[in-house]
Protein backbone atom coordinates (compact mmCIF):
# COMPACT_ATOMS: atom_id res chain seq x y z
CA UNK A 1 0.00 0.00 0.00
CA UNK A 2 1.34 3.33 -0.99
CA UNK A 3 1.76 6.14 1.82
CA UNK A 4 0.35 9.22 0.95
CA UNK A 5 3.37 12.15 2.01
CA UNK A 6 1.88 15.00 4.43
CA UNK A 7 1.77 18.16 2.18
CA UNK A 8 3.12 21.38 4.14
CA UNK A 9 2.20 24.49 2.03
CA UNK A 10 4.91 26.95 1.67
CA UNK A 11 4.47 30.15 3.64
CA UNK A 12 3.28 32.71 0.96
CA UNK A 13 5.18 35.92 1.74
CA UNK A 14 2.70 38.03 -0.06
CA UNK A 15 0.19 37.08 3.02
CA UNK A 16 2.45 37.47 5.69
CA UNK A 17 3.13 40.97 4.39
CA UNK A 18 -0.40 41.73 4.01
CA UNK A 19 -1.02 40.79 7.65
CA UNK A 20 1.66 42.88 9.20
CA UNK A 21 0.42 45.47 7.04
CA UNK A 22 -3.09 45.37 8.71
CA UNK A 23 -1.41 45.02 11.97
CA UNK A 24 0.40 48.26 11.31
CA UNK A 25 -2.48 49.88 10.26
CA UNK A 26 -4.60 48.93 13.49
CA UNK A 27 -1.48 49.62 15.83
CA UNK A 28 -1.78 53.37 14.27
CA UNK A 29 -5.26 53.79 14.07
CA UNK A 30 -6.06 57.19 15.81
CA UNK A 31 -8.85 57.18 19.04
CA UNK A 32 -9.96 58.95 20.94
CA UNK A 33 -7.41 59.88 23.87
CA UNK A 34 -10.22 60.85 26.51
CA UNK A 35 -10.23 57.60 28.33
CA UNK A 36 -6.29 57.20 28.42
CA UNK A 37 -5.78 60.98 29.64
CA UNK A 38 -8.09 59.70 32.59
CA UNK A 39 -5.69 57.24 33.41
CA UNK A 40 -2.83 59.55 33.56
CA UNK A 41 -4.69 61.15 35.85
CA UNK A 42 -5.67 58.37 37.96
CA UNK A 43 -2.31 56.68 38.10
CA UNK A 44 0.01 59.95 39.08
CA UNK A 45 -2.83 60.78 41.47
CA UNK A 46 -3.03 57.48 43.39
CA UNK A 47 1.38 57.64 43.58
CA UNK A 48 1.07 60.98 44.96
CA UNK A 49 -1.53 59.84 47.74
CA UNK A 50 0.59 56.57 48.15
CA UNK A 51 4.01 58.56 49.01
CA UNK A 52 1.87 61.13 51.08
CA UNK A 53 0.74 58.50 52.59
CA UNK A 54 3.49 56.64 53.65
CA UNK A 55 5.03 59.30 54.86
CA UNK A 56 2.18 61.08 57.14
CA UNK A 57 1.65 57.77 58.69
CA UNK A 58 5.41 56.88 59.42
CA UNK A 59 5.73 53.95 57.00
CA UNK A 60 8.99 55.31 55.59
CA UNK A 61 10.44 55.46 59.16
CA UNK A 62 9.70 52.22 60.26
CA UNK A 63 10.30 50.57 56.82
CA UNK A 64 13.10 52.13 55.36
CA UNK A 65 14.59 54.23 58.27
CA UNK A 66 14.76 52.10 61.34
CA UNK A 67 15.46 48.36 60.47
CA UNK A 68 18.91 47.25 60.57
CA UNK A 69 18.65 45.22 57.96
CA UNK A 70 16.53 44.81 54.74
CA UNK A 71 15.48 41.59 52.82
CA UNK A 72 17.07 42.23 49.18
CA UNK A 73 15.76 40.52 46.00
CA UNK A 74 18.01 38.20 44.48
CA UNK A 75 21.26 39.23 42.71
CA UNK A 76 20.33 42.95 43.72
CA UNK A 77 21.74 43.02 47.32
CA UNK A 78 23.47 46.14 45.88
CA UNK A 79 20.10 48.16 46.26
CA UNK A 80 19.76 49.74 49.98
CA UNK A 81 17.87 52.69 51.33
CA UNK A 82 18.94 56.10 51.73
CA UNK A 83 20.53 57.37 54.97
CA UNK A 84 18.19 58.49 57.46
CA UNK A 85 16.17 61.99 56.07
CA UNK A 86 17.27 61.31 52.77
CA UNK A 87 14.18 58.58 52.31
CA UNK A 88 11.84 61.41 53.02
CA UNK A 89 13.03 63.43 50.49
CA UNK A 90 12.67 60.67 47.75
CA UNK A 91 9.19 60.09 48.64
CA UNK A 92 8.53 64.04 48.45
CA UNK A 93 10.15 63.81 45.12
CA UNK A 94 7.49 60.91 44.71
CA UNK A 95 4.76 62.72 45.80
CA UNK A 96 5.46 65.75 43.33
CA UNK A 97 6.37 63.68 40.35
CA UNK A 98 3.35 61.73 40.62
CA UNK A 99 1.09 64.99 40.82
CA UNK A 100 3.20 66.50 37.53
CA UNK A 101 2.29 63.19 36.34
CA UNK A 102 -1.36 63.66 36.73
CA UNK A 103 -1.06 67.34 35.34
CA UNK A 104 0.82 66.57 32.48
CA UNK A 105 3.22 69.08 33.83
CA UNK A 106 7.08 68.22 32.41
CA UNK A 107 5.00 64.99 31.64
CA UNK A 108 7.89 63.10 30.12
CA UNK A 109 10.85 64.11 32.38
CA UNK A 110 8.55 63.77 35.50
CA UNK A 111 7.20 59.88 34.33
CA UNK A 112 11.28 58.73 33.62
CA UNK A 113 11.29 60.00 37.39
CA UNK A 114 8.92 58.64 38.80
CA UNK A 115 9.79 54.96 37.08
CA UNK A 116 13.07 55.07 38.60
CA UNK A 117 12.35 56.30 42.43
CA UNK A 118 9.00 54.37 42.50
CA UNK A 119 10.48 50.91 41.07
CA UNK A 120 13.71 51.71 43.72
CA UNK A 121 11.40 51.90 46.51
CA UNK A 122 9.46 48.84 45.30
CA UNK A 123 12.84 46.61 45.33
CA UNK A 124 14.38 47.86 48.54
CA UNK A 125 12.44 45.04 50.96
CA UNK A 126 11.42 42.07 49.73
CA UNK A 127 9.19 41.98 52.68
CA UNK A 128 7.50 44.79 51.41
CA UNK A 129 6.40 43.41 48.28
CA UNK A 130 2.90 43.82 47.05
CA UNK A 131 1.40 42.56 43.54
CA UNK A 132 -0.06 46.13 42.84
CA UNK A 133 3.34 47.63 43.49
CA UNK A 134 4.83 45.40 40.58
CA UNK A 135 1.86 46.78 38.45
CA UNK A 136 2.35 49.94 39.14
CA UNK A 137 6.39 49.51 37.93
CA UNK A 138 5.24 48.03 35.41
CA UNK A 139 3.10 50.74 34.14
CA UNK A 140 5.64 53.25 35.18
CA UNK A 141 8.30 52.31 32.85
CA UNK A 142 5.95 52.27 30.09
CA UNK A 143 3.87 56.06 30.59
CA UNK A 144 7.65 57.95 29.21
CA UNK A 145 7.02 56.07 26.04
CA UNK A 146 2.62 57.09 25.71
CA UNK A 147 1.47 59.91 24.71
CA UNK A 148 -0.65 61.35 27.22
CA UNK A 149 0.18 64.71 27.82
CA UNK A 150 -1.66 66.36 24.39
CA UNK A 151 -4.65 67.47 25.68
CA UNK A 152 -5.74 68.12 29.25
CA UNK A 153 -2.23 68.60 30.26
CA UNK A 154 -0.12 72.02 31.43
CA UNK A 155 1.93 70.77 28.61
CA UNK A 156 -0.26 72.00 26.13
CA UNK A 157 -0.91 75.19 28.28
CA UNK A 158 3.06 75.90 28.33
CA UNK A 159 2.99 74.77 24.14
CA UNK A 160 -0.61 74.99 22.67
CA UNK A 161 1.22 73.77 19.02
CA UNK A 162 1.65 70.19 21.07
CA UNK A 163 -2.15 69.84 21.33
CA UNK A 164 -3.85 66.21 19.95
CA UNK A 165 -7.10 64.67 21.51
CA UNK A 166 -6.30 61.38 19.49
CA UNK A 167 -3.87 58.66 20.40
CA UNK A 168 -2.69 55.52 18.48
CA UNK A 169 -4.42 53.02 19.18
CA UNK A 170 -1.87 50.87 20.32
CA UNK A 171 -1.55 52.71 23.21
CA UNK A 172 -4.69 52.29 24.81
CA UNK A 173 -4.30 48.22 24.12
CA UNK A 174 -0.94 48.62 25.96
CA UNK A 175 -3.23 49.80 29.02
CA UNK A 176 -5.50 47.85 28.73
CA UNK A 177 -2.94 44.54 28.74
CA UNK A 178 -1.20 46.16 31.94
CA UNK A 179 -4.60 47.00 33.64
CA UNK A 180 -6.14 43.24 33.08
CA UNK A 181 -2.77 41.59 33.67
CA UNK A 182 -3.73 41.31 37.64
CA UNK A 183 -7.17 39.89 36.70
CA UNK A 184 -6.65 37.40 34.37
CA UNK A 185 -3.10 35.98 35.68
CA UNK A 186 -4.71 35.97 39.46
CA UNK A 187 -7.38 33.70 38.42
CA UNK A 188 -4.78 31.83 36.31
CA UNK A 189 -2.36 31.44 39.68
CA UNK A 190 -5.44 30.06 41.16
CA UNK A 191 -5.90 26.39 39.84
CA UNK A 192 -3.95 25.27 42.89
CA UNK A 193 -5.14 22.13 45.13
CA UNK A 194 -5.90 24.08 47.99
CA UNK A 195 -7.56 27.10 46.80
CA UNK A 196 -10.03 24.72 44.62
CA UNK A 197 -10.88 23.47 47.70
CA UNK A 198 -11.39 26.68 49.57
CA UNK A 199 -8.55 27.67 51.15
CA UNK A 200 -7.63 29.81 52.67
CA UNK A 201 -10.16 32.26 51.71
CA UNK A 202 -12.49 30.49 54.32
CA UNK A 203 -9.88 31.12 57.04
CA UNK A 204 -9.45 34.11 55.76
CA UNK A 205 -12.53 35.51 55.79
CA UNK A 206 -13.61 33.40 59.24
CA UNK A 207 -11.15 35.47 61.24
CA UNK A 208 -12.98 38.82 59.86
CA UNK A 209 -16.17 37.40 62.02
CA UNK A 210 -15.87 40.24 64.37
CA UNK A 211 -16.80 42.57 61.90
CA UNK A 212 -19.79 44.73 62.61
CA UNK A 213 -22.97 44.07 60.36
CA UNK A 214 -21.23 41.14 57.84
CA UNK A 215 -19.58 39.16 60.66
CA UNK A 216 -22.31 36.61 61.25
CA UNK A 217 -22.16 36.17 57.32
CA UNK A 218 -18.30 36.12 57.49
CA UNK A 219 -18.67 32.77 59.49
CA UNK A 220 -20.98 30.90 57.59
CA UNK A 221 -18.75 27.57 56.65
CA UNK A 222 -19.45 27.31 53.19
CA UNK A 223 -18.66 30.85 52.19
CA UNK A 224 -14.97 30.42 51.93
CA UNK A 225 -15.19 27.60 49.17
CA UNK A 226 -18.33 29.79 47.50
CA UNK A 227 -15.71 33.00 47.45
CA UNK A 228 -12.38 30.94 46.25
CA UNK A 229 -14.81 29.73 42.82
CA UNK A 230 -15.94 33.01 42.51
CA UNK A 231 -12.90 34.74 42.27
CA UNK A 232 -11.28 32.42 40.28
CA UNK A 233 -13.88 32.59 37.69
CA UNK A 234 -14.46 36.53 38.19
CA UNK A 235 -10.40 36.96 38.17
CA UNK A 236 -10.80 34.73 34.53
CA UNK A 237 -13.49 36.19 33.01
CA UNK A 238 -13.85 40.16 33.83
CA UNK A 239 -11.41 40.63 31.28
CA UNK A 240 -13.23 39.51 28.56
CA UNK A 241 -16.85 40.80 29.76
CA UNK A 242 -15.28 44.23 30.52
CA UNK A 243 -14.24 43.87 26.18
CA UNK A 244 -17.78 42.87 25.36
CA UNK A 245 -19.44 46.25 24.84
CA UNK A 246 -23.05 44.15 26.05
CA UNK A 247 -21.60 43.18 29.35
CA UNK A 248 -18.82 45.72 29.90
CA UNK A 249 -20.69 47.95 32.76
CA UNK A 250 -22.49 45.03 34.57
CA UNK A 251 -18.78 44.08 34.25
CA UNK A 252 -17.36 47.10 35.91
CA UNK A 253 -20.07 47.10 38.51
CA UNK A 254 -18.27 43.62 39.75
CA UNK A 255 -15.44 45.36 39.72
CA UNK A 256 -16.28 48.25 42.13
CA UNK A 257 -18.12 45.26 44.49
CA UNK A 258 -15.37 43.02 44.14
CA UNK A 259 -12.54 45.20 45.19
CA UNK A 260 -14.34 47.30 48.00
CA UNK A 261 -14.94 44.31 49.35
CA UNK A 262 -10.87 43.60 49.53
CA UNK A 263 -10.29 47.48 51.06
CA UNK A 264 -13.04 46.08 53.94
CA UNK A 265 -11.60 42.69 54.13
CA UNK A 266 -8.21 42.85 53.55
CA UNK A 267 -5.18 45.38 54.14
CA UNK A 268 -3.61 45.97 50.66
CA UNK A 269 -3.59 49.92 50.63
CA UNK A 270 -4.34 52.04 47.36
CA UNK A 271 -4.70 48.59 45.49
CA UNK A 272 -8.78 48.77 45.41
CA UNK A 273 -8.76 52.03 44.60
CA UNK A 274 -6.53 52.23 41.98
CA UNK A 275 -8.03 49.56 40.13
CA UNK A 276 -11.51 51.08 40.66
CA UNK A 277 -9.87 53.94 38.77
CA UNK A 278 -7.98 52.33 36.28
CA UNK A 279 -10.21 49.44 35.19
CA UNK A 280 -12.90 52.19 32.89
CA UNK A 281 -9.75 51.79 30.02
CA UNK A 282 -12.16 49.21 28.66
CA UNK A 283 -14.65 50.92 28.09
CA UNK A 284 -15.21 53.19 25.20
CA UNK A 285 -12.21 55.53 24.48
CA UNK A 286 -14.70 58.91 24.76
CA UNK A 287 -16.39 57.73 28.13
CA UNK A 288 -15.16 60.49 30.04
CA UNK A 289 -16.47 63.35 27.75
CA UNK A 290 -19.69 61.59 27.37
CA UNK A 291 -19.79 61.42 31.26
CA UNK A 292 -18.57 64.76 31.78
CA UNK A 293 -21.05 65.72 28.63
CA UNK A 294 -18.37 68.24 27.28
CA UNK A 295 -19.78 68.29 23.97
CA UNK A 296 -16.29 68.12 22.24
CA UNK A 297 -16.12 64.39 20.86
CA UNK A 298 -14.84 63.81 17.77
CA UNK A 299 -16.72 61.71 14.90
CA UNK A 300 -14.81 59.17 13.83
CA UNK A 301 -14.30 60.42 10.42
CA UNK A 302 -12.82 63.59 12.17
CA UNK A 303 -10.35 61.04 14.27
CA UNK A 304 -9.24 59.31 11.19
CA UNK A 305 -8.92 62.68 9.17
CA UNK A 306 -6.49 63.76 11.95
CA UNK A 307 -4.11 60.51 11.54
CA UNK A 308 -1.71 62.58 10.26
CA UNK A 309 -0.88 65.17 13.20
CA UNK A 310 1.78 63.80 14.97
CA UNK A 311 0.80 60.34 14.95
CA UNK A 312 3.27 57.81 13.00
CA UNK A 313 2.47 54.30 11.79
CA UNK A 314 4.57 51.79 13.73
CA UNK A 315 6.89 49.26 12.72
CA UNK A 316 6.92 45.78 12.07
CA UNK A 317 9.98 45.81 15.41
CA UNK A 318 7.64 47.41 17.71
CA UNK A 319 4.99 45.56 17.03
CA UNK A 320 7.11 42.40 17.49
CA UNK A 321 8.56 43.70 20.57
CA UNK A 322 4.88 43.99 22.20
CA UNK A 323 4.03 40.92 21.04
CA UNK A 324 7.32 38.90 23.37
CA UNK A 325 6.54 41.18 25.95
CA UNK A 326 3.22 40.16 26.07
CA UNK A 327 4.09 36.45 25.92
CA UNK A 328 6.95 37.14 28.61
CA UNK A 329 4.44 38.57 30.95
CA UNK A 330 1.91 35.64 30.11
CA UNK A 331 4.25 32.64 31.01
CA UNK A 332 6.77 34.33 33.41
CA UNK A 333 3.68 34.39 36.28
CA UNK A 334 3.44 30.52 35.59
CA UNK A 335 6.67 29.35 35.93
CA UNK A 336 5.78 27.90 39.32
CA UNK A 337 3.52 25.27 37.90
CA UNK A 338 6.89 23.85 36.27
CA UNK A 339 8.30 23.35 39.58
CA UNK A 340 8.53 20.64 41.93
CA UNK A 341 6.51 21.06 44.94
CA UNK A 342 3.86 23.72 46.57
CA UNK A 343 4.90 27.52 45.42
CA UNK A 344 2.88 28.60 48.31
CA UNK A 345 5.23 26.30 50.84
CA UNK A 346 8.87 26.47 49.78
CA UNK A 347 8.33 30.15 47.59
CA UNK A 348 9.81 29.74 44.38
CA UNK A 349 8.00 31.19 41.64
CA UNK A 350 5.71 33.03 44.28
CA UNK A 351 7.04 36.86 43.26
CA UNK A 352 6.26 38.70 40.10
CA UNK A 353 3.80 35.90 39.37
CA UNK A 354 0.11 37.69 40.63
CA UNK A 355 -0.46 34.63 42.97
CA UNK A 356 -2.70 36.69 45.22
CA UNK A 357 -3.95 35.75 48.97
CA UNK A 358 -3.34 32.25 47.60
CA UNK A 359 -1.06 31.29 51.15
CA UNK A 360 -1.76 31.74 54.79
CA UNK A 361 1.07 31.01 56.57
CA UNK A 362 1.84 31.03 60.09
CA UNK A 363 5.25 30.28 61.32
CA UNK A 364 6.92 29.77 64.88
CA UNK A 365 10.94 30.76 64.13
CA UNK A 366 14.22 30.82 65.60
CA UNK A 367 17.85 30.62 64.92
CA UNK A 368 21.12 29.67 66.68
CA UNK A 369 24.86 30.16 66.28
CA UNK A 370 27.04 28.00 67.08
CA UNK A 371 30.92 29.10 67.99
CA UNK A 372 33.19 26.61 65.85
CA UNK A 373 35.79 27.30 68.81
CA UNK A 374 34.23 27.00 71.79
CA UNK A 375 30.90 25.23 70.97
CA UNK A 376 28.86 27.20 72.81
CA UNK A 377 25.73 28.31 70.84
CA UNK A 378 23.79 30.75 71.56
CA UNK A 379 20.45 32.57 70.35
CA UNK A 380 20.31 34.59 67.39
CA UNK A 381 17.78 36.82 68.44
CA UNK A 382 16.35 38.09 65.12
CA UNK A 383 13.99 40.73 66.53
CA UNK A 384 17.23 42.92 67.68
CA UNK A 385 17.50 43.87 63.67
CA UNK A 386 14.08 42.84 62.35
CA UNK A 387 10.71 45.28 63.06
CA UNK A 388 7.50 42.89 63.15
CA UNK A 389 6.93 43.20 59.77
CA UNK A 390 9.77 42.04 58.73
CA UNK A 391 10.25 39.14 61.09
CA UNK A 392 6.37 38.00 60.07
CA UNK A 393 7.16 38.13 56.59
CA UNK A 394 10.89 36.35 56.81
CA UNK A 395 8.97 33.32 58.25
CA UNK A 396 7.03 32.53 55.35
CA UNK A 397 10.13 32.69 52.84
CA UNK A 398 13.00 29.97 52.95
CA UNK A 399 15.39 32.56 50.52
CA UNK A 400 14.18 35.33 53.46
CA UNK A 401 15.86 33.10 56.10
CA UNK A 402 18.71 32.22 54.36
CA UNK A 403 19.29 35.50 53.81
CA UNK A 404 18.83 36.22 57.61
CA UNK A 405 20.71 33.03 58.17
CA UNK A 406 24.05 35.22 56.73
CA UNK A 407 23.54 38.42 57.65
CA UNK A 408 23.85 36.61 61.70
CA UNK A 409 27.07 35.19 60.40
CA UNK A 410 28.74 38.30 59.42
CA UNK A 411 27.14 40.11 62.33
CA UNK A 412 28.68 37.29 64.18
CA UNK A 413 31.87 37.32 62.50
CA UNK A 414 33.16 41.28 62.49
CA UNK A 415 31.76 40.97 66.23
CA UNK A 416 33.98 37.65 67.11
CA UNK A 417 36.33 37.38 64.21
CA UNK A 418 34.92 33.58 64.04
CA UNK A 419 32.81 31.93 61.50
CA UNK A 420 29.50 30.52 63.14
CA UNK A 421 27.63 27.57 61.86
CA UNK A 422 23.85 29.31 61.79
CA UNK A 423 20.71 26.92 62.30
CA UNK A 424 17.11 27.66 62.10
CA UNK A 425 13.95 25.82 63.89
CA UNK A 426 10.91 26.83 61.78
CA UNK A 427 7.49 25.47 61.88
CA UNK A 428 4.86 26.63 59.85
CA UNK A 429 1.12 26.10 59.52
CA UNK A 430 0.25 25.93 55.83
CA UNK A 431 -3.41 26.91 55.13
CA UNK A 432 -4.49 25.70 58.62
CA UNK A 433 -2.65 22.61 58.42
CA UNK A 434 -1.13 21.00 61.24
CA UNK A 435 2.44 23.27 61.27
CA UNK A 436 5.11 20.95 60.14
CA UNK A 437 8.92 21.43 59.64
CA UNK A 438 10.17 24.03 56.72
CA UNK A 439 13.27 24.19 56.98
CA UNK A 440 16.07 21.55 58.84
CA UNK A 441 17.34 21.79 61.22
CA UNK A 442 20.20 20.21 60.92
CA UNK A 443 21.81 22.19 57.86
CA UNK A 444 24.12 24.72 58.73
CA UNK A 445 22.54 27.47 56.67
CA UNK A 446 25.51 29.90 56.80
CA UNK A 447 27.77 27.60 54.40
CA UNK A 448 24.48 27.20 51.82
CA UNK A 449 24.27 29.61 48.53
CA UNK A 450 21.42 32.17 47.45
CA UNK A 451 20.55 30.80 43.84
CA UNK A 452 17.80 29.88 41.25
CA UNK A 453 18.04 26.23 42.06
CA UNK A 454 16.58 24.04 43.96
CA UNK A 455 17.54 24.17 47.62
CA UNK A 456 17.91 20.72 49.33
CA UNK A 457 17.27 22.24 52.98
CA UNK A 458 13.61 22.83 52.70
CA UNK A 459 11.83 20.35 53.82
CA UNK A 460 8.50 19.28 51.64
CA UNK A 461 4.84 19.59 52.81
CA UNK A 462 3.28 16.33 53.73
CA UNK A 463 0.44 17.66 55.83
CA UNK A 464 -3.03 17.13 54.42
CA UNK A 465 -5.62 20.17 54.95
CA UNK A 466 -8.19 20.01 58.07
CA UNK A 467 -11.45 21.85 58.45
CA UNK A 468 -11.49 23.28 61.24
CA UNK A 469 -8.03 24.93 60.97
CA UNK A 470 -5.08 24.30 63.75
CA UNK A 471 -6.03 26.74 65.96
CA UNK A 472 -3.59 25.65 68.54
CA UNK A 473 -1.37 28.74 69.91
CA UNK A 474 1.84 28.96 67.91
CA UNK A 475 3.74 29.41 72.10
CA UNK A 476 2.01 25.37 72.51
CA UNK A 477 3.52 24.24 68.86
CA UNK A 478 6.62 22.57 70.19
CA UNK A 479 4.31 20.13 72.54
CA UNK A 480 2.46 18.79 69.55
CA UNK A 481 4.91 18.19 66.58
CA UNK A 482 7.93 16.33 66.51
CA UNK A 483 11.17 17.54 66.33
CA UNK A 484 14.43 15.68 65.65
CA UNK A 485 17.58 15.37 67.20
CA UNK A 486 19.49 19.06 66.77
CA UNK A 487 22.68 17.98 66.20
CA UNK A 488 23.87 21.37 66.52
CA UNK A 489 23.37 21.24 70.54
CA UNK A 490 26.27 18.27 70.69
CA UNK A 491 29.77 19.48 70.95
CA UNK A 492 30.91 17.46 68.29
CA UNK A 493 28.95 18.29 65.47
CA UNK A 494 30.29 19.53 62.34
CA UNK A 495 29.43 22.08 59.71
CA UNK A 496 27.14 20.84 56.97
Amino acid sequence: MQTKRLRISPIDPIQIKDLSLRLQQAASATIDSSSAVFFRIAFGSCICYWAWDYMSSGIVRTRYIEPDFHFTYLYLDFIFPLPGPWMYVLFTCICLLGLFVALGLCYRIASILLAVLFTYVFLLDKTNYQNHYYLISLIAWWMPFLPLNRTVAFDVWIKPSSELCVIPAWVLWVIRFHVGLPYFMGGMAKFIPDWLLGFPMGEMIASKSDLPLIGAFLAWEPLGLIMSWGGLLFDLLVVLFLLYPRTRTVAYLCCIAFHLTNSVVFNIHIFPWFMILATPIFFDSTWPKRVLNSGRLLAPGQVQSRSSEGIKQVSIGFLLFLGFYSAFHIMWPLRHFAMEGDASWHERGHYFSWRMMLRGKKVVLGFALKDPVTKQVSDGQPTRFLNPEQYERMGRDPDMILQFAHFLRDEYRSRTGQEPEVYALVLASLNGRKPALMIDPNVNLASEKRGLGTRAWVLPNTEPLIWPPWSIPPSEWRNHIEIPSLKFLKEDSNSN
